[in-house]
C-alpha cells in the first residue's frame, strides 16, 4: 500500500469518528486537577466528601422521584477567549458554532439518538446578564494579554505546564456562578495537553469548565463529557490506577464512578466484551459520554438520577430559579397559580400566599429527600421558617384535598 493510500485512509478514519461524536482519547484534565487537589487541598477535599454524602443521600431517598416531571433549565455564558482573530476565525469561533455546539450539548442530554436515557436537562445560552440585560449569552475577549496565553494556552490550577494562568485568564470574562454555568472556550490548555477540564460542583468564583475552540463544536462529545463532571459524573474507568487495575466494584454506590448501571473497565477497555467483569450492560460504559471510548452516545440512568440529585444541592441548585435565560430554571409541575411564594430565593423565611384561602396541607422535602416540616393551614399568608436549615433547594408540597402542587424554593 502507498503512503498515499495509507493518509487517505488515516483521514478517512479520523473523519468518521469525529462524526459520530467521539470522547478524544486521553485529553480530560479533570482528573488530574481533581486527584492533585484531593491530595494537597483539605478544604476542598472535605467540600468533595460532603457533597458525595449528600448525593448518595438524595439518590437513595429518591429525591428525584418527587421532581419527576421537571426539566432542568441551565443558564450557561460562553466566554471565547481569543487570540486577536476575527470574528469567526481562528480560536474566535462564530455565535452559529456556539450555537450549534450548545444545540449538541442539549441532544446528547435529552437522548435524541435514543441510544441512553433523557437526563431531562437543558442548557441554554443565557438571555440576560448579571444587570438584567439582553445578552447572546456570549462574550469575546482577546486574552493575550495574560502572559503565556498566546504560546501555551491556559494552565489549570496546580498543574507544572507553562501556560497563563488560570484565574488570570477567568477573570478576563466570568459571570456569577450562582446564576450561570460558565463555559471559557480558549486557543489551548498545557500547550495541547488536553481539550477539556471542568469543575467538580463544589462552588467557588471560577466553577465552570474550560473547551479548547476546536472542540466547541456540535458533534464533539468533549461538551457533554465536561458537562458530566460538572454535575458529579466520574469517568466509566474511576478507579483504574491509570489504565492499570479493574476498579473495585464491591458496592456501585461508592466504588469506581459510584453509578451501578455502568460496568467498571479499565481506560483502555473499549473492545466487544469487558475484561473486568461480565456483569451488567457492557455498552452502557464503552458507548458512554464518559469514557474515553471511541463512538460515545449515552448516559444511561444512573448517571441521569446523580446528576440530578446534583442538580438539586448547593451550589446547583441556586441554577434552577436563575433568570438567565429569561425563564426560571425549572418547569413547573402545576400551572395552577392558587398558590404563590415569595420571597424566592430566600436566605430565612418565606410565604405562602393562599389566594383561595382554602385548607392546605404543607410538607417541606429537603434535596436528599427528607420529609422536614409538615404544616395544616388555611390562611391567606402563611409563614415557613426555614432559618434552621442549611442552604439548597427544597421542595414544597401544596395539597388542598384535591391536588398536588410542588414549587421549588432556594435558601441562599
Amino acid at each position: 500500500m502507498s503512503n498515499y493510500s495509507r493518509f487517505i485512509q488515516l483521514i478517512i478514519f479520523v473523519l468518521f469518528f469525529q462524526m459520530n461524536g467521539v470522547a478524544q482519547n486521553s485529553e480530560c484534565g479533570t482528573d488530574f486537577i481533581h486527584n492533585t487537589r484531593m491530595e494537597s487541598d483539605a478544604v476542598y477535599k472535605k467540600q468533595v466528601l460532603e457533597l458525595e454524602l449528600q448525593v448518595e443521600a438524595s439518590i437513595k431517598n429518591h429525591a428525584h422521584n418527587n421532581l419527576k416531571s421537571t426539566i432542568y433549565k441551565i443558564p450557561v455564558v460562553v466566554h471565547v477567549l481569543h487570540l486577536g482573530e476575527a470574528i469567526g476565525t481562528g480560536t474566535n469561533i462564530s455565535d452559529l458554532q456556539i450555537q450549534q455546539a450548545i444545540t449538541g450539548l442539549n441532544n446528547r442530554f435529552n437522548n435524541s439518538n435514543g441510544n441512553g436515557v433523557d437526563v431531562e436537562m437543558e442548557f441554554c445560552l443565557a438571555s440576560l446578564d448579571p444587570n438584567g440585560n439582553s445578552t447572546s449569552g456570549i462574550n469575546r475577549v482577546n486574552g493575550t494579554s495574560v502572559a503565556n496565553y498566546q504560546t501555551n494556552g491556559i494552565t489549570p490550577t496546580g498543574n507544572p505546564c507553562i501556560g497563563g494562568i488560570e484565574t488570570s485568564i477567568k477573570d478576563l470574562s466570568r459571570w456569577p456562578v450562582a446564576d450561570y454555568y460558565n463555559i471559557w472556550v480558549v486557543s489551548e490548555i498545557c500547550n495541547g495537553s488536553f481539550v477539556g477540564f471542568a469543575s467538580y460542583p463544589v462552588g467557588g468564583l471560577y466553577d465552570g469548565l474550560v473547551i479548547v475552540s476546536t472542540s466547541m463544536t456540535s458533534n464533539s462529545g468533549t461538551l457533554p463529557h465536561e458537562i458530566g463532571h460538572g454535575f458529579f459524573l466520574y469517568h466509566t474507568f474511576n478507579g483504574d490506577g491509570g489504565n492499570v487495575n479493574c476498579p473495585v466494584d464491591a458496592d456501585c454506590t461508592i466504588d469506581g464512578d459510584r453509578v451501578c448501571d455502568t460496568p467498571p473497565h479499565k481506560q483502555s477497555d473499549c473492545g466487544a466484551t469487558n475484561p473486568c467483569t461480565v456483569a451488567g450492560v457492557w455498552d452502557n460504559s464503552r458507548y458512554n459520554y464518559m469514557s474515553y471510548c471511541p463512538l460515545v452516545n449515552r448516559f444511561t440512568q444512573g448517571q441521569k438520577d446523580r446528576m440530578r440529585a446534583t442538580a438539586i444541592i448547593a451550589p446547583r441548585a441556586s441554577l434552577l430559579t436563575s433568570a438567565g435565560c429569561g425563564i426560571l430554571g425549572t418547569n413547573e409541575m402545576s400551572s395552577n397559580q392558587e398558590f404563590s411564594v415569595f420571597p424566592n430565593p430566600t436566605q430565612s423565611n418565606f410565604s405562602i400566599i393562599n389566594s383561595a384561602q382554602k385548607p392546605l396541607t404543607l410538607v417541606l422535602i429537603s434535596s436528599d429527600g427528607k420529609q422536614l416540616n409538615t404544616l395544616f393551614s388555611q390562611e391567606n399568608v402563611i409563614l415557613v421558617d426555614l432559618s434552621s436549615h442549611p442552604k439548597g433547594l427544597y421542595l414544597l408540597e401544596i395539597n388542598d384535598g384535591s391536588k398536588t402542587e410542588f414549587k421549588r424554593i432556594i435558601k441562599e
